[in-house]
């Protein structure tokens, strides 16, 4: 418990570093009270933290340190106020990733896979490889929403021209059958039919390759980028527009003004604390942009 203490009275004073944590036991009084003149080794704080500090624990701690204050009559348990601050990550602030940039270019990624998909159902229809090597034609996979992006790409083009404010294109997608399996089978039957034909792939510039090998290494460049921007939606999820690379949790937020006068957005944290008599009961650390979702889970 003594060693919980002076882990939580170190964080609280902005100091993380295990080393600095012990040399402060044997230097600060207020550690030294802390540790009642003991000087633990970083071992045991490695040992604290590695074995023992876990979710679990910390919790059942919280309820204990709930119970104690309410038994001692400072808390009842009863009535909380609550209030909230945007806290910045520690996240380079021009990482960013918006949702409807990613929907801008796959729109742009998907009419070339059309186009993609277009050229191989004609590939195989003029030489026939469906009848000789029983390779049918394939059709392109649907996403769902792409109508909206589409809509508000070209209202965005319209607004350019007229110098118009941009409209926001953070439509969710249903990228489920977004997937980079389907191109994965589009290039395995071109490789199919290059084997059956004994065309041989050629690597190197200044060599002219053939349609088949074109075509496949187009749907391998597709494959990658719609991979890529697959990732990006699966981090995104449904309730954020943005995220960063260097913290993939936190959400661009539009900050507080600082003493320059300029409010920017920020990779950060909505943190909710619930207060009683001046004692954190509980807090809530969420990547929402308000506060409109995060009442109910305090």
């Amino acid at each position: 418990m003594m060693m919980f203490a002076v882990l939580t009275y170190a964080n609280m004073r902005g100091v993380k570093a295990i080393d600095r944590i012990v040399e402060l036991c044997e230097r600060d009084i207020a550690f030294i009270w802390l540790t009642k003149g003991l000087k633990p080794k970083r071992d045991a704080f490695y040992e604290l933290i590695r074995n023992k500090l876990n979710p679990e624990i910390l919790e059942d701690l919280h309820y204990q340190f709930m119970r104690l204050l309410q038994k001692e009559g400072l808390v009842t348990l009863k009535e909380l106020f609550i209030d909230g601050t945007k806290v910045e990550a520690n996240a380079n602030r021009y990482t960013f990733v918006w949702r409807g940039s990613i929907n801008y270019h796959l729109a742009g990624l998907l009419d070339k896979i059309d186009n993609l998909y277009t050229r191989y159902n004609k590939l195989i229809s003029d030489n026939e490889y469906e009848k000789k090597y029983n390779i049918p034609q394939m059709q392109m996979f649907i996403i769902s929403g792409m109508e909206r992006v589409r809509e508000v790409i070209e209202k965005n083009r319209a607004h350019k021209i007229a110098k118009h404010k941009k409209l926001a294109n953070n439509t969710v997608l249903e990228i489920d059958n977004c997937s980079p399996l389907e191109l994965l089978k589009l290039r395995t039957r071109l490789k199919r039919i290059a084997e059956k034909e004994n065309i041989t792939f050629i690597i190197g510039k200044g060599k002219k390759k053939s349609e088949i090998q074109q075509l496949y290494e187009e749907i391998e460049e597709c494959e990658e980028r719609l991979l890529k921007y697959k990732k990006c939606y699966e981090i995104l999820g449904n309730d954020r527009n943005s995220y960063s690379k260097t913290d993939i949790s936190a959400t661009f937020m539009r900050m507080k003004e600082d003493h320059m006068k300029n409010g920017q957005l920020k990779p950060a944290y909505n943190v909710q604390i619930a207060v009683e008599n001046y004692f954190i009961v509980h807090s809530y650390v969420s990547n929402d942009r308000t506060d409109y979702n995060t009442l109910i889970p305090v």
